[in-house]
């Protein structure tokens, strides 16, 4: 199983804060997964910007998913 979170305005745009992806999904890459995500309706992860952590640790898109990680994307933060 794989753990997705999404933070800030992903979370409110995708209705949730997290979902359960199944085993076969594992060994894709972060940026895979996303694909597929967004080719399930999630299209607010289409942004370029979004960034992605893999096991509480920001990564590349082509870090490779295992079964158990946790993988979260979340918009860039701002502040002032």
């Amino acid at each position: 199983m794989i753990n997705v979170l999404f933070f800030a305005r992903l979370k409110d745009t995708i209705g949730q804060a997290e979902l359960k992806l199944e085993t076969e999904h594992a060994g894709k890459t972060a940026a895979e997964l996303q694909q597929i995500l967004i080719a399930k309706g999630m299209v607010a992860l289409q942004d370029d910007s979004i960034r992605i952590a893999v096991n509480q640790n920001f990564c590349s898109a082509d870090a490779i998913v295992n079964d158990g990680d946790e993988v979260a994307f979340m918009p860039p933060v701002t502040g002032g």
